[in-house]
């Protein structure tokens, strides 16, 4: 095992997710409202496509890779659409941590990872970013090695968890110290925030970006 790849690929994993995003925001939200167990049901939407991208691009599966690029505005569009339809979600969510725990069901959880799986696949950055990424790695197109591609998606899924683990628990953590009054901005400001990244990327497509 050459931990020199392990490394690399969770520096990518962290990466890819780190910049600001619509999982981010779904995750702080989660994990301010619900706590870190809901946000983790986000996050591991989000790590799960995350593996598969990792790997198909590792692998060099180009006919994901072709898939992607012949379909980018239908998936720009489904995306767009998905972050403003949560966006609505949260800002007409309930303004109250009472009332967090009812919500925070098994199916609440399943809702959340179903969610941020889907925001993610259908998030250009993400799809185009790892095979961007992986395309520059030396031999990973071209003549891929499956030892050397299945090390760095191991790397890529252990930094995607890390990052998600501490995204959920340190916005968990301003859960006891935010009073009750604010989660009503909290839940406008992320709202507002998923809604301007929908409209940016269906603005985009329809200016032929």
């Amino acid at each position: 095992m050459d931990l020199s790849l392990i490394a690399t690929g969770m520096a990518i994993g962290v990466g890819v997710n780190a910049p600001v995003g619509p999982v981010n925001v779904m995750c702080i939200h989660r994990a301010i409202r619900n706590g870190p167990t809901s946000a983790m049901a986000a996050g591991f939407g989000a790590w799960v496509a995350d593996v598969i991208f990792a790997a198909a691009a590792a692998f060099g599966v180009t006919a994901i890779s072709a898939f992607v690029e012949g379909h980018l505005p239908v998936i720009k569009v489904v995306g767009g659409a998905v972050m403003i339809a949560f966006a609505m979600k949260l800002l007409y969510a309930p303004s109250s941590m009472s009332s967090a725990p009812a919500n925070d069901t098994k199916l609440s959880l399943f809702h959340a990872a179903l969610t941020s799986l889907v925001l993610t696949a259908t998030n250009p950055a993400v799809l185009l970013g790892f095979f961007a990424i992986f395309g520059g790695l030396a031999g990973i197109g071209d003549d891929p090695g499956y030892g050397t591609a299945a090390q760095l998606t191991i790397g890529v899924a252990i930094g995607s968890a890390a990052w998600w683990a501490l995204l959920s628990t340190g916005a968990s953590r301003l859960r006891e110290r935010i009073a009750e009054k604010w989660l009503g901005r909290i839940n406008t400001i992320s709202g507002g925030a998923l809604a301007i990244f929908g409209f940016i990327v269906l603005i985009g497509v329809a200016l032929g970006y």
